[in-house]
This record gives structure tokens, C-alpha cells and sequence, in this order.
């Protein structure tokens, strides 16, 4: 029976989190016990030429590794990559494809290319040359449209808040009717002597792109002598993925796993704190067949940084 209808993108996994223990599960939030599910997903951040792409394909749960000469192919009518770096979960790939000209259009596919493949991926020295051709998963494609960039126009970049209480209206023009928008957060801490970086998804009254959503401090600030409160996220599934990358390809790869996952030794309620808000416009793609199961999206994304400085 042919798996082609399913591939997908995104390196994920949820975050099971108990007061400050955190556990990582390598199981992707959403994908069915029995079945192919597919997961794509795209984003490019505003002045960034490139766009972030992340695939994977699951087979009852299970992520699937592409063997052979099998491999995550994302393109514009301009560029095109090969997925060929590996996520930070088994069978997740990632790829950086070049978008100077800023065009919107992506087409996703799994593809054959034994001789690229063989360039990154190791093998047996008595398998190198052999190319068992194209597996059931080849064919597979999908489409993604990036929406327009947000572009933030409150808070101004460096304002102070001194108190978890505090509420500020984050702000976008160029609005779109239909797209889905999602706040994420990186949050350094620094006590003086040490320095602590975490991520947080905010919870938002108001998903649509209507311009305005009120956010409250308390979504990315939190006290860790106490509970933390359930409106409360950390960094989970997609969000974790893109982020990463992102944070990565902005801050020259110094993000390493301990923004995702950590006991804080700083903390954030009684330290000053740099939050730096993304705002994603997510919207989503679809399958070329329609009974594939999945998920996909493309979003572009902007920034601004706040200060969390306590009296």
C-alpha cells in the first residue's frame, strides 16, 4: 500500500511540565497511535533571507528515518534545498532555503537524489554506491504560501515593566484575515553572576489577526518558589522547532538545549529579565492528496524586546 500521501515537516516534541521538572518526550503532540501522519512546516523571519523548513513522517506513532537516497526537497520557483539536516528528533529534518527576492509560494516534496544523499549521510563502505532507488514515501508533495510579514508597532523596543502584574497591548498592521497569529518568547535572566534563557508560548485571548491582543507579564516572568501557574507555557512542539532554529540562525548559535529545558539556578520574578516577543502569522498549506492526515503551515514572523526589570 502506497505511503506517499503522508510526509511532513517540523522537529517537535512535547514538554511534560511539573513545577520546574521538565520532561521531554520525543512524541509529537497530536499524531495518531495507528496510520501515516505527515507534520510540514515553514517560516521566515522579518529581514532574514532565508526561510526555515522542517520535515518528518510518522508511521503509527513512530517517527520514520528516509533511507537510501530519499530526502525532504523544499523549493520556490527561485531556490531549492535539500532537507538534509537532522532535527533534534529522530526522522525530523531541517534545511534553510534561500528566499533573497522574498517570495511567498513553497512546494514541499520527498524526492530521490542518491548522490546528494550519499554526500551527508553515512554508510557501510560496501553500501556507498548502491542506490536501491526511489522508496513508497517519493511523491509525497505538498504546497505552503507564506503569509505577509506582522509588523509590530507596540510596545516600543525596550520597555520597562517592573511587576509580573503589568499588561502591555502588543500591536501589528498589515492584517489578514484568516491567519492565526502566536506570541513566543526568549527570556534571559541574569542575577549579577549568572545568566538563565527559557522560552514560553503565550496564551492569547485572541488568535485571529485583528491588530491588538493584550498580553500580561506573567506569561513569560514566573516565580520558581512557587507553582507555576497553568496559563503558564513553556516552549513546546512546533513552536519548540522553529524557534530553536530561529534563535540559532539570530543569536549565532549560541542557543543550545538548555533553552528548552533546565532547572533554573536565577530566579526570573526577583532578576532583570531581556524578553524578546515573536509575533508568528501562521497560515496553513495543504497536501496534494487529500486524504493525506497531517499538519502544515508556513508563517513569517517579527520581533520586539522588552525589559523586565523588578523595583
Amino acid at each position: 500500500m502506497m505511503k506517499l500521501l503522508n510526509y511532513s515537516l517540523c522537529v517537535l516534541a512535547a514538554i511534560v511540565i511539573t513545577a520546574c521538572d521538565f520532561e521531554v518526550d520525543n512524541s509529537l503532540p497530536g499524531v495518531p497511535a495507528t496510520g501515516f501522519f505527515a507534520a510540514v512546516g515553514a517560516n521566515q523571519h522579518a529581514g532574514e533571507e532565508e526561510i526555515q523548513v522542517a520535515a518528518a513522517v510518522f508511521d503509527d506513532g513512530d517517527p520514520i528515518n528516509l533511507v537510501g537516497g530519499d530526502v525532504f526537497e523544499a523549493a520556490t520557483v527561485d531556490e531549492r534545498v535539500l532537507l538534509l539536516k537532522r532535527g533534534f528528533y529522530i526522522g525530523t529534518y531541517t534545511a534553510n532555503l534561500p528566499n533573497a527576492t522574498n517570495l511567498s509560494d513553497i512546494t514541499m516534496s520527498i524526492v530521490h537524489d542518491n548522490l546528494a544523499v550519499t554526500e551527508s549521510r553515512w554508510y557501510p563502505t560496501e553500501l556507498f554506491n548502491i542506490d536501491p532507488g526511489p522508496g513508497e514515501l517519493v511523491g509525497g508533495s505538498a504546497t505552503i504560501t507564506l503569509p505577509p510579514v506582522p509588523v509590530i508597532t507596540a510596545p516600543q523596543e525596550n520597555t520597562v515593566f517592573t511587576s509580573i502584574s503589568d499588561t502591555f497591548d502588543l500591536g501589528w498592521v498589515g492584517l489578514m484575515a484568516g491567519d492565526e497569529m502566536k506570541v513566543r518568547s526568549a527570556v534571559t535572566c541574569d542575577n549579577g553572576t549568572k545568566t538563565e534563557t527559557y522560552g514560553t508560548v503565550a496564551n492569547l485571548a485572541d488568535n485571529s489577526d485583528d491588530g491588538i491582543e493584550t498580553i500580561g507579564i506573567d506569561q513569560f516572568i514566573f516565580d520558581i518558589t512557587a507553582d507555576i501557574p497553568p496559563e503558564f507555557e513553556f516552549i513546546i512542539g512546533e513552536a519548540r522547532a522553529l524557534l530553536q532554529e530561529l534563535l540559532e540562525k539570530l543569536s549565532a548559535g549560541t542557543v543550545n538545549q538548555d533553552f528548552f529545558d533546565q532547572v533554573f539556578p536565577i530566579n526570573p520574578i526577583k532578576n532583570n529579565c531581556e524578553i524578546r516577543l515573536f509575533l508568528f502569522r501562521e497560515r496553513p498549506g495543504s497536501f496534494a492528496s487529500a486524504s493525506t492526515d497531517g499538519t502544515i503551515f508556513g508563517s513569517r514572523s517579527a520581533e520586539v524586546t522588552i525589559l523586565y526589570q523588578p523595583n
